[in-house]
């Protein structure tokens, strides 16, 4: 039987659970990179100012860095992120777009930025 508290995690999800599955997305570097980049923009952005960000942030911003950043976005992090709900990534017009979700993500996100 579910019970209110139930009904506001996502897909039923207990707490724990929930911020199991955060943190698993906030793993690695480049989602926390493209969820906080998305935060300071307003509706759609392209992928390539996604990847020109993660980037300089890199430190390496040569044609060869930049390639791999986009692969890496466009068939791994991407798809894990608008899996989860947090972004929406239009792969025809390669634009992607935090969603209202996020927020909720951001919360947990500020805690690994106060971490490091």
């Amino acid at each position: 039987m579910k019970t209110k508290a139930d009904d506001n995690s996502p897909s039923g999800l207990d707490a724990e659970q929930t911020a199991t599955a955060v943190f698993r997305l906030l793993s690695d570097h480049r989602r926390r990179v493209v969820i906080q980049y998305l935060s300071t923009q307003a509706g759609v952005t392209p992928v390539s100012d996604v990847a020109d960000q993660i980037a300089l942030l890199e430190g390496e911003h040569t044609h060869d860095q930049y390639e791999r950043i986009c692969t890496s976005l466009v068939h791994n992090h991407l798809p894990m992120l608008a899996d989860a709900g947090v972004v929406e990534h239009d792969q025809d017009r390669e634009v992607v777009e935090l969603c209202d979700q996020a927020t909720d993500v951001l919360s947990y996100l500020k805690l690994t930025v106060d971490a490091d």
